[in-house]
C-alpha cells in the first residue's frame, strides 16, 4: 500500500507543478498573442495539454478511490481528498472547458482570456490543498 500512496502523492505533486505553470506562464501568455495567432495556437494547446493533464487527473481520482476502497477506513483525510478532487473535476468540466471553447470560437474576446487566468486560481488552490492533505495523511500513515 505504501507504493500506491506514494504514487498518489507523486501525481498530486505533478499536478501542482503543472497547474502553477499553467497559471503563471501559459494562461497569461494568451493575452500576449494576437487574436489571429491565438486562434491557431489555442486549439493545438488544448489538445496537447489535455494529453498530459487528463491521464494525471484520471490517475489521481482512480488512486484516491482505490485507496479509500481497499483501506475501508473512510477517514476524514480520504473523504476530503475525494471531495477536493471531485470539485476540481466539476470545475474543469463545467467552467474551464467552456472557457476554452469560447476562446476557440472568439479569440478576440480578451475578457474570456482574463477570466481563465482569474478563475484558475481556484484550481491552483484545490490542487495545492489535495497535495497538502495527502502529505499530512502520509505522515500520519507512516507514524
Amino acid at each position: 500500500m505504501n507504493a500506491i500512496i506514494l504514487t498518489k502523492l507523486l501525481i498530486d505533486f505533478g499536478l501542482i507543478v503543472l497547474i502553477w505553470m499553467v497559471q503563471i506562464i501559459i494562461y497569461p501568455s494568451f493575452l500576449h498573442y494576437t487574436s489571429e495567432k491565438l486562434s491557431v495556437w489555442h486549439p493545438l494547446y488544448t489538445r496537447k495539454i489535455t494529453s498530459i493533464v487528463a491521464p494525471l487527473m484520471v490517475a489521481q481520482l482512480g488512486l484516491s478511490v482505490y485507496i479509500m476502497v481497499t483501506q475501508q477506513t473512510y477517514s476524514l483525510f480520504e473523504i476530503i481528498d475525494l471531495l477536493l478532487i471531485a470539485t476540481n473535476w466539476l470545475l474543469t468540466m463545467l467552467v474551464f472547458i467552456s472557457l476554452h471553447e469560447k476562446i476557440d470560437l472568439d479569440s478576440t474576446d480578451r475578457d474570456i482570456q482574463t477570466k481563465l487566468v482569474k478563475y484558475n486560481w481556484v484550481r491552483v488552490i484545490l490542487f495545492c490543498s489535495i497535495f497538502i492533505f495527502n502529505v499530512i495523511h502520509i505522515c500520519k500513515y507512516l507514524n
